[in-house]
């Protein structure tokens, strides 16, 4: 039989030791949030693609089913849905370009179910007529690839004159619903998620200077032939 010596137990560690090997861990991850805080500076941070980005006029934006491309926002002068006398609307002026494979309605049903204004109240909602030009003639469906230059337009009241308009385009996905197995394009309504917003200065009314009349009771002069003197 071999006996053994019980094994002393390791030296404690000097006091200053051990407290340098604590700041060991702590020193390291301070060292990579000092390098990582620049970079999130630059980049932004962890933030998200905002939901709402805004974007400037002129600028072709891709909404899946359609290209558009916002040109401006005035006052005008157009006849209502119904007919009769002319009316102030708002109007948005744009450039679309049909990308599908169908005609679709530049209204309800189509282009206009993606196209919003923000109101006073922040609501968003859709133009109340979307008229089109397409080579040179009136239309309201936008055909596959060709251009159409559109007028979305808002009712405005006898007074109202606002200075800015701000509009809100949504985007168009190929997708099926729940009922059935058929893909169309589609818009969800309950995703305020937007593929721009645009904040447009608004032009007045302009309105051209009334023709001179003659005064009651008095007949406009007539301008006298010129003769020509015999010789």
């Amino acid at each position: 039989m071999h006996s053994y010596a019980p094994v002393p137990p390791p030296p404690a560690e000097p006091p200053g030791e051990r407290r340098q090997r604590r700041w060991v861990v702590p020193l390291c991850v301070l060292g990579a949030v000092a390098v990582l805080a620049p970079v999130l500076w630059v980049t932004g941070g962890f933030e998200e693609t905002p939901k709402q980005p805004s974007v400037p006029a002129g600028k072709a934006l891709d909404l899946g089913l359609f290209t558009v491309t916002v040109r401006d926002a005035r006052v005008g002068l157009e006849t209502g849905a119904f007919g009769g006398k002319k009316e102030r609307f708002l109007i948005v002026r744009m450039r679309v370009v049909n990308r599908g494979k169908e005609t679709k309605s530049l209204d309800r049903g189509g282009l206009a179910d993606g196209v919003a204004a923000l109101t006073k109240d922040g609501k968003w909602v859709k133009p109340e007529q979307v008229e089109g030009v397409a080579g040179g003639s009136e239309t309201g469906v936008a055909q596959p690839e060709l251009p159409v230059e559109v007028s979305a337009m808002w009712k405005l009241g006898p007074v109202d004159a606002p200075r800015k308009l701000t509009v809100g385009l949504r985007k168009w996905t190929y997708d099926h619903g729940f009922t059935d197995s058929t893909f169309n394009w589609m818009i969800d309504r309950e995703d305020d998620t937007l593929v721009g917003r645009l904040t447009l200065p608004v032009a007045e009314l302009s309105t051209s200077p009334a023709p001179q009349r003659t005064p009651a009771g008095r007949p406009a002069k007539r301008t006298p032939k010129p003769t020509v003197s015999p010789r």
